[in-house]
């Protein structure tokens, strides 16, 4: 589903990592962990082609990433980042916002879908009618991993899913990923939650 071949992302003289080879298999979930500043988020990035690889290539469910391919390839992709900074005032709002994207154009948003997901992620169906200032982080992340799965992207990346997150349900998401892969879906997260790297089928250390 995803490789990454010999790329190097480097700032002027400084380089955050070289060499790197990564193959993920489809329905595989894979962490990357890593001391602060080693490059992971900005490893997510060039794979989505937010920025470009110092050297070396990515190819995504055999697209090679390249300016003439990336739409294709964002079309594979849901994305979820750390900081879920999103124009919004209402719950509501915040969740169709990804359903309005040019990338996402065509797939349907089912409110009854997103519910019973809802459930899953031990979410109330309350939240949705919500001001986006009345929940919490980790209801948050919840709701946007709830989302994700709602458009049955064949690769999710997201950005700690975890980190605002406790105990309960940090395994209430792991369950929750790992159904998700079963069916299929490559997940790729970065992570410095022991217990999520533990729950994953492979961790690759920047």
């Amino acid at each position: 589903m995803l490789k990454i071949e010999d790329a190097c992302i480097a700032y002027g003289e400084q380089e955050l990592f070289t060499g790197l080879c990564v193959h993920i298999k489809r329905g595989e979930m894979v962490c990357i962990s890593g001391e602060s500043g080693s490059g992971k988020t900005s490893l997510l990035n060039a794979i989505l082609g937010f920025i470009p690889l110092t050297s070396g290539s990515i190819t995504i469910d055999d697209l090679l990433l390249c300016e003439e391919n990336i739409d294709q390839i964002r079309r594979k992709i849901a994305w979820i980042p750390q900081e879920l900074a999103l124009p919004c005032e209402w719950v509501s709002e915040m969740i169709m916002l990804p359903f309005e994207l040019k990338a996402n154009k065509g797939i349907h948003f089912s409110k009854k879908k997103l519910l019973e997901v809802f459930k899953e992620l031990n979410l109330e169906e309350e939240l949705f009618t919500k001001r986006v200032s009345e929940i919490s982080g980790g209801q948050r992340q919840r709701i946007m991993i709830a989302v994700a799965a709602l458009l049955e992207k064949p690769l999710l990346i997201i950005d700690e899913p975890t980190s605002a997150l406790d105990a309960g349900s940090v395994e209430r998401v792991l369950n929750f990923f790992n159904t998700l892969s079963q069916k299929g879906m490559t997940i790729l997260a970065v992570s410095h939650d022991r217990a999520f790297k533990l729950g994953c089928d492979n961790v690759i250390y920047l």
